[in-house]
């Protein structure tokens, strides 16, 4: 349990990193380009994100319901520290803008939006994890799939939860942020992206039959 809650801790701020990235770019587009920083990292070192848990759960049974609230755990507080720790350089300053403008969209949105949106996002993540993992890791295949799905919902505007944790870790610290419009988001992004996640997996376990364990690369 204390190496996946490690495991779950640095998936976060792997997360955090991508982010990070995105929110210091001005372009759009190209910031989705480069959130795949930390989504690569986390599965080239099998780290317990819980939107890769979950498909994987599903899809190949490596892992239970109890691995998905130790790495939603142990994301959070990946996401946390990495969020007090930028508060220590001139780095907040750089995202100040970008990030009051994403988290208070968050923030303001409907629970039936961000569980839509949650839903979405799992969808792509999910299909990242399962046809991403079928390559050799650092092969053109597996950068291609992984990079296509993850800029695809970054791009979209699609609601991942541990990015969602970084950013408002990060604008209840510098900002003033009303903490039941903050659990909303939590609670229903979370929603949407288990459900997702739980879905996609299982509707590829179908297709895939019998080979299903087999298919993705360890």
């Amino acid at each position: 349990m204390k190496e996946k809650m490690i495991s779950g801790i640095m998936a976060g701020i792997f997360i955090s990193i991508g982010a990070m990235t995105y929110l210091s770019i001005p372009n759009a587009l190209l910031g989705s380009l480069f959130f795949s920083a930390g989504i690569f990292l986390v599965f080239n070192l099998h780290n317990m994100l819980v939107t890769r848990v979950c498909p994987l759960m599903v899809y190949e049974g490596g892992y239970c319901w109890q691995d998905i609230l130790i790495s939603w755990i142990g994301n959070g507080i990946g996401t946390l520290i990495a969020a007090i720790v930028i508060g220590f350089s001139r780095f907040e300053y750089v995202i100040h803008e970008s990030l009051r403008a994403i988290a208070e969209t968050k923030l303001n949105d409907t629970p039936q939006s961000l569980f839509v949106l949650g839903v979405l996002c799992a969808c792509l993540v999910a299909f990242a994890v399962l046809i991403g993992g079928r390559y050799e890791r650092g092969t053109f295949a597996q950068i291609f799939y992984v990079w296509l799905f993850i800029t695809a919902f970054v791009f979209c505007g699609f609601e991942h939860i541990v990015a969602d944790m970084f950013y408002l870790a990060c604008y209840a610290l510098y900002f003033e942020a009303d903490i039941l419009s903050v659990v909303k988001v939590l609670f229903f992004v979370s929603a949407g992206n288990m459900t997702g996640g739980l879905l996609i997996a299982w509707v590829v376990r179908c297709l895939d039959g019998e080979s299903s364990k087999e298919n993705i690369r360890k």
